[in-house]
């Protein structure tokens, strides 16, 4: 049996916690290293040196290294990638531990300059490792710009049930009948026939990147994985002569995939790894034969600052969905009338369209679906019967005053939710945590349920308590618990009645979370606190903070987000505010199909600092529904009433409602445990601040009111009357 070699280096403080963490995952069999042991060879083994480098001193200095292996197989390197995943969370959390940096006895391939081992184990099993929902029995595998066929020689030792095929341009490197002779732009593959295509550094290569990315999406299968492995220009584009002349930004490659009908499972930089084997490269003074072989000079290689990443994408669901929607929806069947026809063939039993046939502009012709559109006649958005929805849920809208919303949903619309529960609340608990969640519950059903269905899979322990009406009872089942999760008003008002919880990580949800609240959570209970955005529209979940806490990963394998111009419908310039409107990729029950949910935020483009290059969404900045425009470039809303209240430290909960016609803003204040009936200065401070903010934009009135439920359980509104 073969073996990866792999070390950590980390601080003396980080030792034994790593060395913990590896055994939680199995691994066993620890080698440490620490600089007492270093010392110690210098010291009784002067036979072997005339003197020791100051500068190898220093490197040393403080240092310790964990020595571990791991099985050379699929099963290795699933490990592995939870390894990876739990040092970026640990890294994130405890900086005191080190760089912590997993270095792998393997040389990085670009260029068929190393083995063809060293490539399969790179470049593919890397990739498949980001996958943990592939079925690894009888696949259909395709290798596009294969070489000489390195990976399809190591893939059909470990897979003989597998049907491996390789493609290359150039038929001087392969051998005839191993491997066809054929470009990316034109695969000689029938429709629909692939379970996994690999581009191993390939796309990067072809004349036409757009053109192969909607070949491979024709020949892929619906649920099929394309896995890629590339370079990207860090900085700039360039367009020069050579393949480095020709590499893209991470963006780009992004666009490229959506447009050709792809959603990115999962998309993690690995330019640390390029950055080592250039070194190594320049060490070994082979840097210039490396450019040769990538037909560019090492000015561009300094130029494009490359960056290397590994991905795994599928077949986008949209055209999945329109097809479904059009067959089963009566609402979206008669919406939808007038655009059928230019949208291509769709008929009946077709669960595919190829994207040369429907393009985003096609897409973006199709009219929005409103919230008031939902409430009027929720059943013909149904499309299953009746006996298939395992949970109906209504809500209220618009604060006291609107109709209720009635959303359907069958057991695997819900199901999903869980999948996506399982893979973001990774980055904050770890397997033996325990967990208590502080939302509807405890149904299987409900969202206190589906997190304790997506939290069992990792071995994390849940208690659903449910929302906040007991907070002495609340307070007890939160003792001991590693996470809570819960409404931000519901945590806010917990931390200050039991200031002696001491939870590691903190997940708000629901609401909006002002920065007050976040930052008075980390005092009180010294812990991190993470934000989530979702809406019952969405399933609940929607996107969830990793540790780089900066911008929500979004669900993208189950919906599609647009940010458009809530006026024009036209979508907004990149990095700008606009609504967020939905489409549901794989839902069955009810599927929505460009929704407008009323929430106003931006994406992110730039890479998250964890390694995902998958672009995220900014922080919600409230509703539509509960902003006023007031003279002067004033806006009232909830989340700016949020920011400005929960700052004070007497407020623990408000509610507040405003009269358009008369500009004046009444305001219902809650108490924070433990401050005294000083209620007119209270009411005054609250009203100060207030006053300080809006100026003569309107007028306040503000009352003490104790806030039934206890707590408030969900959403927070600002109720506007228009008369």
């Amino acid at each position: 049996m073969k073996w990866l070699e792999l070390k950590i280096d980390a601080a003396p403080a980080g030792l034994e916690p790593v060395s913990a963490l590896l055994e939680d995952l199995g691994i066993t069999g620890l080698v440490i290293d620490d600089e007492g042991d270093f010392q110690d060879f210098l010291e009784h083994n002067h036979a072997y040196w005339d003197y020791v480098d100051d500068q190898l001193m220093q490197k040393k200095k403080g240092l310790c290294r964990i020595t571990f292996y791991l099985e050379d197989s699929p099963d290795g390197y699933n490990t592995l990638a939870q390894v990876r995943m739990a040092l970026s969370r640990v890294k994130q959390e405890h900086p005191e531990y080190g760089r912590l940096l997993l270095e792998k006895n393997q040389v990085m391939n670009l260029t068929a300059i190393t083995e063809p081992q060293a490539v399969a184990k790179l470049h593919f099993l890397d990739s498949i490792a980001l996958l943990q929902a592939v079925d690894f029995q009888n696949q259909r595998v395709i290798d596009i710009g294969c070489g000489t066929g390195g990976t399809m020689r190591w893939l059909s030792e470990h897979f003989p049930d597998w049907q491996i095929s390789g493609l290359d341009k150039n038929p001087d490197v392969h051998e005839p009948g191993w491997i066809e002779t054929g470009c990316a732009e034109k695969l000689p593959y029938p429709d629909q026939t692939a379970d996994i295509i690999l581009m191993e550094c390939s796309c990067s290569k072809v004349a036409e990147p757009a053109a192969a990315l909607r070949e491979v999406y024709r020949v892929l299968k619906p649920e099929g994985w394309l896995l890629m492995s590339d370079m990207y220009a860090r900085k700039k584009e360039l367009f020069l002569d050579g393949m480095l002349g020709r590499l893209e930004s991470a963006k780009t490659i992004r666009d490229r995939l959506a447009e050709a009908g792809f959603v990115l499972a999962k998309m993690q930089d690995a330019s640390g790894t390029l950055a080592e084997w250039i070194g190594q490269q320049i060490f070994d003074g082979n840097l210039e034969s490396v450019c040769a072989a990538l037909g560019a000079e090492r000015k561009i290689l300094k130029e494009a600052a490359c960056g290397y990443f590994i991905a795994a994408a599928q077949p986008s669901g949209l055209w999945r969905t329109l097809s479904y929607v059009k067959e089963k929806s009566p609402f979206y069947q008669k919406k939808f009338t007038s655009v059928w026809g230019q949208l291509g063939e769709m008929a009946g039993s077709d669960v595919r369209l190829a994207p040369d046939s429907f393009s985003w502009a096609d897409f973006r012709t199709l009219p929005l679906t409103t919230p008031e559109e939902l409430k009027a006649e929720p059943e013909t958005f149904l499309c299953v019967p009746a006996k298939e929805i395992a949970r109906i849920i209504t809500l209220k809208t618009s604060g006291s005053t609107g109709a209720p919303k009635r959303l359907f949903f069958t057991e695997d619309d819900l199901m999903q939710t869980a999948d996506f529960f399982e893979t973001g609340m990774q980055y904050m608990v770890k397997p033996g945590d325990r967990v208590t969640v502080y939302m509807e519950g405890p149904g299987f059903f409900s969202i206190g349920g589906l997190l304790k269905e997506g939290l069992g899979r990792i071995q994390v322990e849940t208690k659903v308590h449910g929302l906040i009406r007991d907070m002495e009872a609340a307070a007890r089942d939160g003792e001991g618990a590693d996470c809570l999760i819960g409404v931000p008003s519901q945590m806010y008002a917990l931390a200050a009645h039991a200031p002696g919880l001491r939870p590691k990580t903190v997940l708000l949800s629901a609401d909006y979370v002002p920065v007050s609240v976040q930052r008075f959570l980390e005092k009180t209970w010294n812990c991190r606190v993470f934000t989530h955005w979702g809406m019952t529209e969405t399933g609940y979940g929607g996107g969830v903070q990793c540790g780089a806490r900066a911008g929500y990963h979004l669900r993208d394998r189950d919906l599609l987000i647009e940010i458009l111009d809530p006026e024009t419908g036209q979508p907004v310039p990149e990095g700008q505010y606009g609504e967020l409107v939905l489409t549901t990729l794989r839902r069955r029950g009810m599927p929505l199909v460009r929704y407008r949910t009323g929430d106003l935020g931006r994406m992110i483009a730039e890479p998250c600092a964890c390694g995902c290059l998958k672009p995220r969404l900014d922080k919600v900045e409230g509703r539509l529904d509960d902003s006023v425009r007031l003279s002067g470039g004033k806006v009232l809303s909830m989340h700016i009433l949020d920011e400005l209240l929960f700052a004070l430290d007497e407020v623990e909960d408000f509610q507040a409602s405003y009269n358009a016609a008369q500009k004046h803003l009444t305001v219902a204040v809650m108490k924070k445990a433990g401050y005294a009936d000083a209620v007119g200065s209270r009411v005054k401070n609250v009203k100060a601040t207030l006053t300080e903010y809006f100026g003569n934009c309107l007028t306040v009135a503000v009352i003490e009111k104790e806030i039934s439920p206890y707590i408030g359980s969900g959403k927070r509104r600002l109720i506007i009357e228009e008369k």
